[in-house]
């Protein structure tokens, strides 16, 4: 079973801030993504975009089981 964590709502003001950023990131990237031409750079910044994607919902799941 997992360790149950306390977080202050300090600490839930950091990890939405983080959250926002990533989010923000996001976007940006697959901005970026509409204007590369080159499948393997396209494909290589999908793949970043999932891996904060999985990031954005590992932090969000940390702050809900927080509040449990």
């Amino acid at each position: 079973m997992p360790k149950k964590i306390t977080l202050t709502p300090k600490d839930c003001l950091y990890i939405e801030d983080i959250v926002t950023a990533m989010a923000i990131a996001i976007k940006k990237t697959q901005h970026e993504c509409d204007l590369v031409e080159d499948k393997k750079v396209d494909q290589h910044l999908n793949d970043l975009c999932s891996r904060i994607n999985t990031q954005i919902e590992t932090l969000v799941s940390i702050m809900e089981g927080s509040a449990s």
